[in-house]
């Protein structure tokens, strides 16, 4: 009687706590599946991080700000500052040879000069360096690092007929500067004066 007693309790018990037992393990499962739910989220969360803070050092990078000279001047040339000596400078300091340069402040391909002439000065260097691969990939990167926004706008390297580790170059560097507010009135007047000539012109034909 006492063994078919303990059996009947047992029995009892196994009953009331399976189901317990079992909205345990299904609580369990739940809960173990929200913290994957939950580390997928933090993941997805640090991945989002990390690509915004590539695109702002990427932006930083592209969206460079276009030098502006404090002093109040009519000469394009000097509205540039120390930028010329910069891009020079910086090719002598690389061990580059400056062969022939040449300067030209209204270059007709450049999409600023184009388009947005009477707020921004522009200059095309035009230069041909001498030197070799790794001073040449010196030299470009200090402009890819240079502060201000400036464009390697064309290369063109072929070897040395003599040596073919010596390469000689075309290279084109256009910088940028804003206007002075003298700079820009005049550049209105001159705009204006054209588009008079302009109209004068079409009303003649």
């Amino acid at each position: 009687m006492c063994i078919a007693l303990i059996l009947v309790c047992v029995g009892l018990g196994l009953y009331l706590l399976i189901p317990k037992i079992d909205a345990a393990m299904k609580s369990y499962k739940a809960v173990e599946a929200k913290t994957q739910e939950v580390e997928s989220l933090k993941q997805q969360v640090a991945d989002l991080k990390a690509k915004k803070e590539q695109y702002e050092r990427s932006e930083k990078t592209t969206t460079k700000p276009v030098y502006k000279n404090e002093l109040e001047t009519t000469d394009e040339m000097s509205s540039f500052g120390v930028m010329f000596e910069d891009v020079i400078q910086s090719a002598k300091y690389n061990g580059l040879k400056l062969r022939s340069i040449s300067y030209d402040t209204k270059p007709a391909k450049d999409l600023i000069q184009k388009n947005m002439a009477t707020e921004y000065n522009v200059c095309a260097i035009t230069m041909q360096l001498i030197g070799n691969y790794m001073q040449f990939r010196s030299y470009f990167q200090d402009i890819y690092n240079y502060p201000y926004l400036i464009n390697l706008d064309k290369v063109e390297i072929v070897p040395y007929e003599n040596n073919k580790k010596i390469l000689i170059a075309n290279v084109t560097v256009t910088l940028y500067s804003s206007k002075t507010e003298k700079q820009k009135e005049l550049a209105r007047q001159a705009a204006e004066l054209a588009a008079q000539s302009a109209e004068t012109e079409n009303a003649g034909k």
